[in-house]
């Protein structure tokens, strides 16, 4: 398979060379005649430097044959060419026009380019260029090339020119075939033998005993580099073929520079902007150099801060994170700012459009993004409170896990985790248990209700009794009672007991809870709470039984008789 592709492949090669030939003699035969009537061998469009950077060109059969650059009143530049170059295709169309009815005309404002009673182009003073002394000779020297352009376009569409061109395209297909496969097959060898060999030939790069760059790493570098290589070769062969097919014919060979121009014109105008560009780049490395080191800077000095090492009156330690991260945006947004002129593509009307619609776009889509921003500003450097603490935000109760711009995050006792936006917490009374906890401690109180048949000495006592067995409650200062009211069956008296242990108030108010019950089981003292009444007589103790009084019966129910 392969030795008959390859048989092909120079079949096809030995083809192009031979029709090649033969078509440069053919076409130098035919065009002898042209060539000596002619005062120069190789006529060239009467253009300038000066402006053909800047005019528009007038195409015959592929072949350049005027340049414009100047408009006649309401006609620019482009129109007029456009217009000279449907008359000179019509022209090419035309088998009964003799091009030898070209001639010059002089008329007061204008010098024509005439055929019978056709004119093909108007001449005027604007259009004489740095090369022609005159209008006349402007004119003159546009009608021999028009002659000629004429001539040859007719010739490539005769029966036997485009029989060459039908067998210039096949050979240009089956080379163009060959490439691909050639590229294809040496593209897949190569990634093979990278694939197949790399632990003979790649090692890792190594610095001393650290690794900078692995084996599988570079291997899947080369692999990458080979297929690019495969798909950039690819597309050069296509964008020279197309064009190079098209322009073997008549219709399609306009289309040639056309196609050449759209890939080349970006990339000519992509590097004239980058080379334009590298004062600029020079220009913004050093902003961001001078940007960098400076962020490093004002790092460090709050890190400082956060560990004490640099102290300010009236700056907490807490505030030095969020003033850095406040301090970098500044920082950046300014660097930004100096830096946006010399992007490419800033100065132009469609990138400051863009920036104006992003901008208002995100204005009036951020508006409670920046509420809470604000107002995380705010709570920060309140300092209501800070992570750990155990608070309670509006109905919410738990640990603070997290602070940001946007958020605060809570931790409830049941391990579920709460995100309440900024702007809700600010807007929230607060109420943190944890602020003073450290220094004068927390005082944890609930309420029980007793009847007034027990004396409040000993209600005191078994309470006081009851919070002092309780863990995590400070012995000093004394838990101490207050008998917050008078009911109508009962007395409510509120224990108060202190603790330093703020975040574990749950678990302190369960045991406080249990050890209230045990001590007032065994002082034998009923709680009331919640209030009921009863006849006392015939009717048993609330106290569990394990705990009455030894040898304690119901007393019986008796009716007396008043005398």
């Amino acid at each position: 398979m392969k030795e008959n592709f390859r048989t092909f492949s120079q079949i096809a090669f030995a083809l192009l060379s031979g029709l090649l030939v033969v078509s440069v003699i053919d076409t130098a035969e035919a065009q002898l005649p042209l060539v000596s009537a002619s005062p120069a061998s190789t006529p060239t469009p009467p253009t300038s430097e000066s402006t053909s950077a800047s005019c528009e060109s007038v195409f015959v059969g592929g072949q350049e044959v005027l340049c414009l650059s100047k408009g006649i009143a309401s006609f620019t530049a482009k129109h007029r060419a456009d217009a000279i170059a449907a008359r000179l295709m019509r022209a090419v169309a035309d088998h009964e026009f003799d091009v030898a009815q070209i001639r010059v005309l002089e008329r007061d404002a204008t010098t024509d380019i005439v055929a019978g009673d056709i004119i093909l182009f108007s001449a005027t003073d604007a259009d004489v260029t740095e090369v022609t002394s005159s209008r006349s000779e402007f004119a003159q020297g546009a009608a021999e090339i028009m002659a000629a352009a004429i001539t040859e376009a007719r010739l490539r569409r005769t029966p036997k020119a485009l029989l060459f061109s039908t067998a210039y395209a096949v050979a240009t297909t089956a080379l163009f075939i060959l490439l691909l496969y050639l590229v294809s097959t040496v593209s897949q060898r190569v990634s093979s033998h990278v694939k197949n060999y790399n632990v003979r030939w790649i090692r890792s790069i190594r610095l001393q005993s650290f690794e900078l760059i692995t084996a599988d790493r570079i291997i899947a570098v080369s692999l990458w580099v080979v297929r690019t290589a495969r798909v950039v070769i690819s597309l050069t062969l296509i964008y020279f073929y197309v064009p190079l097919v098209f322009s073997f014919f008549p219709i399609t060979e306009n289309l040639s520079p056309k196609i050449y121009g759209y890939i080349a014109d970006p990339l000519i105008q992509i590097f004239k902007v980058t080379v334009d560009f590298i004062p600029n780049f020079f220009f913004i490395l050093v902003i961001g150099f001078v940007t960098k080191y400076l962020l490093e800077f004002v790092s460090f000095l709050f890190l400082e801060i956060e560990r004490g090492t640099i102290r300010f009156d009236g700056f907490y330690r807490d505030w030095a994170q969020p003033t850095y991260k406040l301090v970098r945006l500044v920082i950046l947004a300014f660097a930004l700012i100096m830096a946006f002129p010399y992007l490419p593509g800033s100065g132009s009307p469609a990138f400051q459009g863009i920036s104006v619609f992003l901008g208002v776009l995100i204005s009036l889509g951020s508006s409670s993004a920046i509420s809470n921003m604000v107002a995380g500003v705010v709570i920060t450097y309140m300092r209501p409170f800070k992570t750990g603490d155990r608070v309670k935000i509006a109905d919410t109760i738990g640990d603070i896990v997290e602070k940001n711009l946007l958020v605060t995050r809570i931790k409830t006792i049941k391990n579920v985790e709460i995100t309440i936006p900024n702007s809700m917490v600010l807007s929230s009374h607060i109420i943190n248990y944890s602020s003073s906890a450290d220094t004068d401690g927390l005082i944890l109180n609930t309420t029980v209700t007793i009847g007034y048949d027990a004396p409040w000495p000993k209600v005191h006592a078994a309470l006081i009794a009851a919070a002092l067995k309780t863990n995590l409650v400070c012995k000093k200062p004394e838990p101490f009672v207050f008998q917050t009211a008078l009911g109508d069956f009962n007395v409510a008296y509120e224990i108060n007991a202190t603790t330093k242990h703020p975040n574990d108030m749950a678990s302190i108010y369960s045991e406080l809870h249990r050890n209230i019950q045990d001590s007032f089981n065994e002082a034998g003292i009923e709680i009331l709470s919640p209030a009921y009444t009863s006849l006392r007589d015939g009717n048993t103790l609330t106290i569990p039984e394990g705990q009455r009084p030894a040898g304690y019966r119901p007393p019986k129910f008796e009716v007396g008789v008043t005398p």
